[in-house]
Order: C-alpha cells, then structure tokens, then sequence
C-alpha cells in the first residue's frame, strides 16, 4: 500500500451526480483525478499503470452501510479489478487503513514495534 496525496478540490461531477437518482462517481474528471493523485497505481497492491483502473470505496456504500459516502471524495480510491473484488468482500467493510491520511510505512511500522 502507498502513501497518496489527494488533492482538492474534488472533481466537479462528484456534486452534480450525487443529486442524480443513479448518479455515477466513475466520470472521467473523478477518475483522471484518481489516476494523478494514485499514481496510476492500485492503492493495495500497488500494480503500475492500471489498464482497467475501478473506483473504489474505502468505506462501503452497497447494502446501504455508508450511503452518503458514495459521492465522498475522500472516501474513493483507485483500485485495480483484482483488489477491489477481493475488498469487496464484508470482512473488509471497516478496518482498511486510510493511505491518504495514514503513511501505510509508519504504521505498519508503529504497529510492528508496539507488538515486541
């Protein structure tokens, strides 16, 4: 996992889509962003110039678990196919560190040195 400056403002479709009954956060702004901030890498695995990149959602929307996180810009990542469909599952609804807000390094590191 890497460490991502996200940048801000959040792409402009974010909004619009939101108010939309079927609104899409995958529109070209938000992905290009997603691609610049990422590095057009997968945030997990860290896979170099995705060829299919997916938008993914730290924290869940599906099943209505976090509903108005869907459109949050600071709650979507970029993923590759393999990671986001292994996320997806329920196990991993919570506890995914945040890699824009947490350096992956130092805490796996803090972690590491709290547990000898």
């Amino acid at each position: 996992m890497i460490k991502v400056d996200r940048t801000f403002p959040a792409p402009k479709s974010l909004e619009t889509e939101a108010k939309k009954k079927n609104g899409s956060y995958t529109e070209k702004d938000v992905v290009d962003q997603l691609l610049r901030d990422f590095r057009k890498k997968c945030y997990i695995c860290e896979i170099n110039d995705l060829q299919d990149p997916q938008v993914e959602h730290l924290l869940p929307h599906k099943n209505g678990k976090y509903p108005e996180r869907k459109f949050d810009w600071n709650n979507l990542f970029l993923s590759c196919g393999h990671c986001n469909s292994v996320k997806n599952q329920k196990k991993y609804d919570e506890g995914i560190i945040d890699c824009c807000k947490v350096d992956p390094e130092n805490y796996s590191l803090s972690r590491l040195m709290r547990m000898l």
